[in-house]
């Protein structure tokens, strides 16, 4: 007679939790597959985009300068519409999917967590003028300054942070010395152009066609997602999968929705399910970032 396997339960891989507030919806990835309860599942949280400086559109002649993103930075067009006419106009910001983010006036800096910029009050100012900032996903980084260097062979690294990484040279020559800055502001490295630059954030190569001038930048954006999609954890992803995000509570199809425990909450170690490639030493690594939020796993 053939034997019979148990399968795991919902909630079974549970030992103790705090309520709802333990628990999170996740919409699962197209190519997550069938998930069982006890399954690890990461994130896809992280994407690299570009965004060029735009121009006034309009009959006013002010610009936009000094332009960065911050964590919550979107992909898409946010457009900043001026509201008077007057050299410190206010103006209204509208994110990619409607959102109405705080307003700001021309000539003093506008920051916020999804981008921050200053709009000069040189030239005029006319209402309804503006300026429409396009986030594309996987686009090419445009240098700002005078040099006509380009960045190519773009990729994300284990640790890359949502935001704008600045690549300024430091240096006028064909090989001129940059360096890296992350959007926390941290060094990340220095490298120098016409050789590959390689980091656990960003990695990219600097060309040295055309002129390489003291100063000129270049924005690096890694965008995130307005709705995240899980997969199963994968330490070897580098687009935010590789950090976990919780646990499924029961089974469920690719595409569909899972609820998560998240936080706060005890689990027992062999009741877990994992990708196949995930050895012993990178569950450990699991564990720990668990433990983060307060999900300790048990023996």
């Amino acid at each position: 007679m053939a034997t019979y396997t148990e399968p795991m339960r919902p909630y079974e891989f549970v030992l103790s939790d705090h309520g709802g507030i333990s628990y999170e919806s996740a919409t699962l990835n197209s190519g997550s597959g069938t998930l069982v309860p006890g399954s690890v599942i990461g994130r896809i949280t992280k994407r690299q985009a570009a965004a060029p400086i735009p121009t006034i559109v309009g009959t006013g002649t002010g610009a936009m300068t000094l332009l960065t993103f911050g964590p919550d930075v979107q992909v898409g067009s946010y457009v900043i519409t001026l509201t008077a006419t007057s050299a410190t106009a206010a103006f209204t910001v509208t994110a990619p999917d409607g959102t109405a983010l705080p307003t700001g006036n021309v000539a003093t800096a506008y920051k916020s967590n999804h981008l921050s910029f200053l709009i000069g009050n040189a030239g005029t100012m006319t209402t309804g003028d503006a300026f429409t900032v396009v986030v594309t996903a996987g686009g090419t980084p445009v240098l700002v300054g005078t040099g006509s260097g380009v960045v190519s062979a773009f990729s994300l690294g284990p640790l890359a942070q949502r935001g704008t990484y600045r690549v300024k040279l430091t240096a006028t020559s064909a090989t001129a010395l940059f360096e890296v800055r992350a959007p926390s502001g941290e060094l990340v490295g220095t490298g120098n152009v016409a050789t590959a630059f390689a980091s656990d954030h960003v990695n990219f190569s600097l060309a040295n066609g055309g002129t390489m001038t003291l100063g000129d930048y270049f924005n690096i954006i890694v965008a995130g997602y307005t709705t995240p999609e899980a997969l199963l954890w994968d330490p070897t992803a580098v687009n935010g999968v590789n950090e976990v995000f919780g646990i499924a509570t029961h089974g469920a199809a690719a595409s569909g929705t899972v609820a998560v425990l998240t936080r706060l909450a005890e689990v027992k170690t062999a009741a877990l399910t994992w990708k196949s490639t995930v050895t012993a030493a990178q569950k450990t690594e699991a564990y720990r970032q668990m433990a983060a939020n307060n999900l300790i796993v048990r023996s």
